[in-house]
């Protein structure tokens, strides 16, 4: 028998027969209704090639965002972006935090470029030391990938603190690339973002992505913001064109109207979120403070699976973290869902606690 190997990525319900994913985490509410009526709509405008160049999506997020439609990339999802901006960017070293997004370690590796990994600790919560990490970063470090809030433990950081990550990467010339795909579903995203700073740093990019924030996953649509215009320049001349398709353009420039349904997923995620963290700890498991739509627990007597297998046996597929950089076996990564779904959740839960573990 082979030796029990996690997956890649949470959402992997084509190898898996699952009635329900707490593995991706996509907002609660599913996609907006206005998102899939124009869906609906536009299937005979499919015919023609996208715009390569997403202008009327760039003109949409450059006025939701309040900034130059030229500082602006759009792309097939965020990870697209990470391996473009790597492989154009080419640093000799990079720093990560860990356990953090595993696709910037593949992009940074696939580039051979050196890592240095600065452990967020357990006992701290994972949550990160930002004035310990500004001593890493150095004229050698080329570039800084940093997740706000963080996947898989869920931990945001103010703009307040992020600011000097950036401050200190101008001073040492190093990129900084600010993941905040999972931004817009805080409670009070404008506390933790760095957009309204974007126009001060030269070497700053940010990250996001509609993956997430609309759960629209399959259509593969995320968007990199920089002043800088010269690294976008750069990887609009060397990837393919047509990477954006005509739905997920379309789809794009739907969702940034849809700012009530935001409001509610926030206070959805927000009051169920407190719930299944209460809920876990009840259960004994060790339950990290999260932020976010997602929560990272831990059960020490686990073994490789286990708890992912029994959920598996009953068409529940959870992800398994031990293959995250900084974690191992025993944590796990639930999505919050809705409220029913999560009530399941727990059931289920409860009772392959006392089967397993009692």
């Amino acid at each position: 028998m082979e030796p029990y190997k996690a997956s890649g990525h949470g959402g992997d319900v084509y190898r898996n027969q699952v009635s329900h994913d707490f593995s991706i985490n996509l907002n609660p509410l599913g996609m907006p209704q206005g998102v899939k009526k124009v869906l609906k709509h536009s299937v005979d405008g499919w015919a023609r090639y996208p715009d390569p160049e997403c202008e009327a999506l760039k003109n949409a997020l450059a006025g939701y965002h309040h900034v130059p439609a030229e500082w602006i990339l759009c792309a097939n999802g965020a990870a697209d972006l990470i391996f473009q901006a790597v492989r154009i960017l080419a640093p000799k070293k990079a720093l990560l935090f860990a356990p953090s997004f595993s696709e910037y370690r593949q992009a940074l590796m696939a580039a051979g470029c050196e890592i240095e990994t600065l452990p967020l600790k357990k006992e701290q919560g994972f949550q990160p030391d930002i004035e310990a990490a500004l001593d890493h970063i150095t004229p050698e470090t080329g570039l800084l990938f940093f997740c706000n809030p963080n996947n898989p433990t869920g931990h945001a950081v103010p703009a307040s603190l992020v600011k000097k990550l950036a401050d200190h990467c101008q001073k040492t010339g190093t990129w900084l690339i600010l993941d905040e795909c999972f931004c817009e579903l805080l409670e009070q995203p404008e506390d933790f973002s760095m957009m309204p700073f974007a126009g001060h740093y030269e070497k700053l990019v940010i990250l996001r992505a509609f993956t997430k924030t609309y759960a629209m996953a399959g259509l593969r649509l995320g968007y990199a913001l920089s002043s800088s215009g010269s690294l976008f320049q750069k990887i609009r001349q060397e990837r393919q064109p047509w990477s954006v398709s005509v739905p997920a353009q379309e789809a794009g420039i739907a969702a940034l109207k849809e700012q009530e349904y935001l409001k509610q997923a926030r206070i959805l995620i927000g009051t169920e979120r407190a719930w299944l963290s209460g809920q876990l700890q009840e259960l004994g498991f060790t339950v990290f403070k999260s932020d976010s739509n997602f929560i990272l627990f831990y059960i020490e007597e686990d073994h490789p699976g286990e708890l992912l297998q029994a959920c598996l046996k009953r068409k529940i597929l959870l992800r398994d973290c031990s293959n995250f950089d900084g974690l191992a076996s025993g944590y796990y990564r639930i999505c919050v869902g809705m409220p029913e779904k999560n009530r399941l959740l727990v059931r289920n839960l409860q009772e392959i606690k006392n089967e397993n573990y009692g």
